[in-house]
């Protein structure tokens, strides 16, 4: 009796401690009835994408080129991401360098292909980015250039499909990417064609070795060791096309609605069925028609909508936050905005674009391009010049003019803010406004005007009247 005793009571305290630990577990960590479909694994940042990521890529890119919220939501991401794109400037150096800077950078004499200046590359890489996951960017240095006293340096757009994912092992070389010992990136391994454009016949299916010297890799870093990025809004795909096909479905609905009109009923089962057609052709607005004995007419009732607008606008609304975007910004649909509501979700959208900005697109592409330059331009003998650049990000329109520039102006008269960071921030080069701003004064007092922010030509003469 004893040891059944004791059993018993070890059965009863594991049964106690079992009880409390689940009632101390996590709510979500809990396996129960609402968890058992749940299946989630602690796998790598990199373990997930290798069977997954080019469905993913593929999907997304379908979804972009035939679907229009998918299309637009890109659109947004890169219009407010580069906009007109991010102006550098360089720092501590010659009138010639920065001279040459400008010159380059405005020009197709950085495209490789010829077709975009700096501003149009910036565009395109952060839309291979945000569809495809990733963007690659190759240095490439054209000889011919420095006969003609240019700057050697060239810039070629890659899709992130250029990277050999067949060379993957899983440890120094990871989709496409070689590694040291250390864990340093060494290089790429850059297929020679395009996998999706090549003749499978004719070409082989080699890559090079490219040192990391020479590329940018440009994607959202989400999880630390991650060496590819994901589509934007990867999230919401699957919503995506549901929704698509939701709208082509009602779509389809209301077309065959719309053809049926009425329908004619005989109670004469051998009636022949030319007298109906006859009497649905003469059917016209405003016609009062005496129906034959025997015949009777129904119209048909259109199926409605129900709550369809609701519930699209409640997908859309998830579909817009899985890119990091306004729901209005999305659909155009400003009907239920004021003007708190309008300048909450864009500060909020805001925060995400200057991250797109100050932790992609600068470090990862306009940072590494400062370099290249500097060491091209040491090359055709452009002027002295640094690394260093200041980027000024697009321009920023002020939501109500009226009430946001006297905060500013107060801002800046109370030392909170600079001159030149309120130029930064709006997108706008504080020595060019300053320097126009010169000019304009000058021009204004040789024609004897005198301008609101001329202070000096305010000043009282000696004689009385402004000087």
């Amino acid at each position: 009796m004893g040891r059944k005793q004791k059993l018993k009571d070890d059965l009863a305290e594991m049964q106690r401690r079992w009880a409390v630990e689940h009632l101390r577990a996590f709510e979500a960590a809990k396996v129960s009835r609402r968890t058992d479909n749940w299946l989630a694994t602690g796998r790598g940042p990199n373990a997930d994408l290798r069977g997954s990521l080019q469905r993913i890529v593929n999907r997304h890119q379908d979804l972009v080129d035939s679907d229009p919220w998918a299309s637009k939501a890109v659109s947004v991401v890169v219009s407010n991401w580069v906009g007109d794109g991010i102006i550098g400037k360089p720092i501590n150096s010659t009138k010639k360098y920065a001279d040459g800077w400008r010159d380059w950078s405005e020009s197709t004499l950085c495209d490789w292909d010829g077709l975009g200046n700096l501003y149009a590359k910036q565009s395109l890489i952060a839309r291979t980015a945000a569809v495809r996951g990733s963007c690659l960017v190759r240095k490439r240095f054209d000889e011919s250039m420095l006969q003609q006293g240019l700057v050697p340096l060239k810039l070629q757009i890659l899709e992130p499909d250029y990277l050999d994912f067949s060379k993957d092992n899983g440890s120094n070389i990871r989709f496409g990417k070689q590694y040291g010992e250390d864990g340093r990136l060494e290089g790429y391994l850059l297929r020679r064609v395009h996998p999706g454009e090549m003749d499978w016949k004719a070409t082989s299916l080699t890559s090079d070795f490219v040192p990391a010297s020479e590329i940018c890799h440009v994607f959202d870093v989400r999880r630390p060791g991650q060496v590819t990025g994901v589509p934007f809004g990867v999230s919401a795909l699957l919503k995506l096309r549901d929704v698509s096909d939701r709208d082509a479905a009602q779509l389809l609905k209301d077309k065959l609605s719309a053809c049926y009109m009425a329908f004619v009923q005989d109670s004469d089962p051998e009636a022949v069925a030319d007298g109906a057609k006859l009497l649905l052709d003469m059917l016209e607005p405003g016609a009062i028609e005496v129906l034959p004995p025997g015949k009777s007419i129904q119209f048909a009732t259109p199926p409605s909508a129900g709550d369809f607008v609701s519930v699209q606008k409640y997908h859309l609304l998830s579909i817009a936050q899985a890119y990091e975007i306004t729901y209005e910004s999305l659909t155009g649909d400003l009907g239920n905005v004021n003007f708190s509501s309008g300048r909450m979700g864009w500060m909020e959208m805001r925060r995400a674009v200057a991250r797109w900005r100050w932790s992609i697109m600068i470090p990862q592409f306009l940072e590494p391009l400062s370099r290249w330059y500097r060491e091209a331009a040491a090359i055709s003998n452009m002027g002295r010049g640094t690394a260093r650049f200041e980027w000024t990000p697009p321009i920023v329109w002020l939501n109500d003019p009226a009430r946001e520039i006297p905060a500013y102006v107060k801002a800046i008269q109370a030392g909170m803010m600079s001159l030149s960071e309120l130029h930064r921030m709006l997108g706008y080069v504080p020595e060019i406004v300053i320097q126009e701003l010169g000019q304009d004064m000058e021009r204004a007092r040789a024609a004897g005007l005198v301008l609101s922010t001329d202070l000096n030509a305010r000043q009282p003469a000696a004689g009385g009247g402004v000087s």
